[in-house]
């Protein structure tokens, strides 16, 4: 039997220079023009989307909702310091951080027996809307541990998992051939196998990006590849072979092992 992940809730920590103003009926307005119908009881920071039914055991069909936090300061640095580390993709991550002094948290509920597609579409339209009203400094995605600026969030054009995926990469210490590992953080959090390889001599950036590929092809298909099956290298005669394993590095979670011979 293959090994699987339960899926999470998605949140994502919006960090500010100064603790920004909310408005629950400027917010709820922001999110209308993205979603359209969004119910705002009692003018709190919790919000309602009628357009994404989640449909539980017992046949009963709850609108998906999302939770804001109140600004508060920001702690808990030190928790965030494996996504310094991978941070490639944001060069300006590490100065920027240190001028952030406050947080507040997105966080989706009820939205587990949603498709993959639907919870993510729900999550980024959520942003969207929010981002340009509050205007944080940063976003960090907790499920992929990733950080990101604002602005490179807004401008992910096709790419639906832009903050909801990360692509790690680690030198293997007191390895042979100076290995390396590769590694998909995030679809575990749709209840979706990551992808994980350990090699000596292939491109780190062509490793990356057919990760990603791989991750797309998991996000938009569901898990179809089987324990023991190969899909296409990083040439079209290369057959990497697949495996259903415990990660190697945290968080814990399944990851499709590959093996290149």
């Amino acid at each position: 039997m293959m090994l699987e992940n339960e899926p999470e809730l998605l949140s994502a920590r919006l960090f500010f220079a100064s603790p920004p103003t909310l408005s629950p009926g400027g917010l709820a307005a922001a999110l209308r023009q993205q979603l359209g119908q969004v119910d705002n009881p009692d003018s709190g920071l919790v919000f309602f989307f009628p357009g994404y039914l989640a449909e539980f055991a017992d046949a009963k069909q709850v609108p998906a909702s999302v939770l804001l936090t109140e600004p508060a300061p920001l702690k808990n640095r030190e928790g965030l310091a494996p996504a310094l580390q991978q941070s490639w993709h944001w060069p300006e991550a590490e100065t920027t951080l240190a001028t952030c002094q406050y947080e507040l948290i997105v966080t989706d509920f009820m939205t587990r027996t949603l498709s993959e597609a639907q919870r993510v579409e729900l999550f980024n339209k959520v942003l969207d809307a929010l981002v340009p009203v509050l205007q944080p400094q940063a976003l960090y995605f907790q499920s992929s541990q990733k950080l990101m600026a604002p602005q490179d969030f807004l401008a992910r054009g096709a790419e639906a998992l832009s903050g909801l995926l990360n692509v790690r990469f680690y030198n293997i210490a007191d390895s042979d051939a100076q290995q390396m590992l590769m590694d998909t953080l995030g679809l575990h959090a749709l209840g979706l196998p990551d992808f994980q390889l350990r090699f000596a001599d292939l491109d780190p950036g062509q490793v990356a990006a057919r990760l990603t590929g791989y991750a797309y092809y998991i996000f938009e298909n569901g898990p179809v590849i089987e324990d023991g099956h190969t899909i296409q290298g990083l040439t079209p005669d290369a057959q990497w072979h697949c495996y259903y394993e415990d990660s190697a590095v945290a968080p814990e979670r399944t990851v499709i092992q590959l093996e290149t011979e």
